[in-house]
């Protein structure tokens, strides 16, 4: 079966476990742990360096920022830890659901970000099946859920490699929203396997929120609902809660 959807307290292991990584894996980048650490800072640091938005460093860079920052209103928690030796794990972090009874821990989770615009294979399933091999400790058991985010609607093989999937994975297609970089993604699409949902997924589902927009009056994301209701975290990178009705 395929399920699809339209604060944790601030725990220092995760992100140290983060930086540890980053540090590690991105000694011979252009770019260090101190250089920048959110979307706006990289932005500010690719300014600084002059550092060309068709390079694969910026867009894959860009992208892994900007799904940090967006997926915060799904309930993430997330840290960065991209570099060229990886793993396959860009980043890292937990993902708390309505779902989840109080008391009880969020879900951990290892993320992939596909910053290309060309069609998506079945086989990014199997990479990110791949990449718990290369996780931190606490991070590699069968509880751990696997992400992938990518710019592309799911495809029919992908979605048929997420459904068979023995680990549990979830699929997102995020966007940037506006013609100004560094405005913010949308979430266009969510779905996920049966494994997530016994892991404490059950019961949440899709709707679509209409948001105000600049250009056309009404801009759409698809977002959690949590008993018929549109649910978000009770924190964001987007601080405050943004109103919204749900299809």
């Amino acid at each position: 079966m395929l399920r699809q959807s339209a604060k944790i307290p601030s725990r220092i292991t995760i992100a140290d476990i983060g930086r540890k990584l980053y540090s590690a894996k991105t000694s011979s980048t252009s770019s260090t742990p101190q250089s920048h650490n959110s979307l706006q800072t990289f932005l500010a640091y690719a300014r600084s360096t002059s550092l060309s938005p068709k390079s694969a460093i910026y867009t894959g860079t860009y992208y892994e920022y900007l799904c940090l920052s967006t997926l915060s209103r799904l309930g993430f928690s997330l840290s960065r830890i991209g570099g060229r030796s990886d793993q396959g794990i860009d980043l890292l972090g937990t993902w708390s659901l309505p779902s989840i009874p109080p008391g009880h821990p969020p879900l951990k989770c290892l993320i992939q970000c596909k910053a290309s615009k060309l069609k998506i294979t079945p086989d990014v399933v199997r990479e990110v099946e791949g990449s718990f091999a290369g996780a931190p400790a606490g991070f590699s058991g069968e509880e751990v859920v696997g992400v992938l985010c990518a710019k592309r609607e799911a495809t029919k093989g992908v979605r048929e490699a997420v459904r068979r999937s023995k680990r549990p994975v979830v699929w997102v297609m995020l966007e940037d929203w506006g013609a100004e970089e560094g405005t913010g993604g949308m979430v266009r699409q969510i779905l996920w396997n049966q494994r997530v949902s016994e892991l404490g997924a059950e019961g949440v589902g899709v709707g679509v929120k209409y948001l105000p927009g600049e250009k056309e009056g009404v801009r759409k994301e698809v977002g959690l609902t949590w008993r018929g209701e549109l649910w978000e975290p009770e924190s964001s990178s987007g601080g405050e809660k943004e109103e919204g009705k749900v299809d």
